[in-house]
C-alpha cells in the first residue's frame, strides 16, 4: 500500500493540528468541572465512539481492498495506543493510564506534526487519523486532569520494558511478512528530525528520543509514592 505523507506547514497540515490540539483542550475545559456522574458518562461514551471508529475502518479497509497483513494489523505503536485508549476510556486501570501518558502522548503528538498515511488517502481515512491520535492525547490527559489520576513514582520505566516486548514481537514479523510496523524494517516517510541515520542506527536514536520523552513527561505529571 502506497503511504502518503501530508508536508508540513502546508494547509491540510495546520487543519489536521488545529482540530486535534482544539479538540482535545476544549472537551477537557468543558469537563473538568462537570459532576462526577457526567464525566465518567462522556468518557465511556468516547470509549464506545473510539470502538466504533476502529471496527468500521476495519471494515472500511477490507471493503475498499486496502486491508492487508503488511499494514493493517493493530501492531504499530499508535495503534496499540488507540486499543489501549479506548478499554482505559471504558474502564480506567492503573497500567493502562501510565501507558497512554507516557506512550500514547509522544507517539501521537509526533502522529499530529509528522503525519504519514499508511492506507493511502481518502476523507475517511484522514478524520480516522486525525481521530485515533487526537484520541491518544485526550484519554491520558482527561484522565490526568479530569479524573485525576497519576502515574506510580517507577511506573515509567516498566512501560519502557513492556514496550519493548512490541519491539520483540514486531522485529521478526517485519521479516517475514515484508512489514514494517513500528518502523523496524525501513524508515517511515515522514518529515520527523528524530529519523536520524539509516537501519538499524534510526531505531536505536528513536529508541533514545522515546526514552526521553517519557522522562520529560515523568518530569512533569505527578506521580504517586507507590
Amino acid at each position: 500500500m502506497k503511504h502518503e505523507v501530508i508536508p508540513p506547514l502546508t494547509l491540510l497540515w495546520y487543519k489536521g493540528l488545529g482540530f486535534s490540539i482544539l479538540a482535545v483542550i476544549v472537551l477537557i475545559f468543558i469537563l473538568k468541572n462537570r459532576k462526577k456522574h457526567e464525566q465518567d458518562l462522556f468518557l465511556r461514551l468516547m470509549s464506545v465512539s473510539f470502538f466504533t471508529a476502529w471496527i468500521y475502518a476495519i471494515f472500511y479497509e477490507i471493503n475498499n481492498g486496502i486491508w492487508t497483513i503488511e499494514d493493517s494489523l493493530p501492531l504499530h505503536l499508535c495503534r496499540v495506543s488507540f486499543i489501549i485508549c479506548i478499554i482505559a476510556s471504558w474502564r480506567p486501570k492503573q497500567w493502562m493510564f501510565e501507558w497512554c501518558l507516557y506512550l500514547s502522548i509522544p507517539a501521537g503528538l509526533h502522529a499530529i506534526l509528522t503525519p504519514e498515511l499508511t492506507m493511502g488517502r481518502s476523507n475517511w481515512l484522514l478524520f480516522h487519523y486525525y481521530l485515533t491520535h487526537a484520541a491518544m492525547l485526550f484519554v491520558p490527559l482527561y484522565l490526568s486532569f479530569v479524573k485525576k489520576m497519576k502515574a506510580r513514582r517507577n511506573s515509567w520505566w516498566k512501560i519502557v520494558l513492556y514496550l519493548q516486548i512490541l519491539v520483540i514481537i514486531n522485529f521478526p514479523l517485519n521479516f517475514l511478512v515484508d512489514a514494517n510496523y513500528m518502523y523496524l524494517h525501513h524508515k517511515p516517510l515522514a518529515d520527523n528530525p528524530f529519523l536520524i541515520g539509516e537501519w538499524p542506527w534510526y531505531i536505536i536514536i528513536l529508541e533514545a528520543v522515546m526514552i526521553l520523552h517519557v522522562v520529560i513527561i515523568r518530569l512533569i505529571f505527578k506521580t504517586t509514592r507507590k
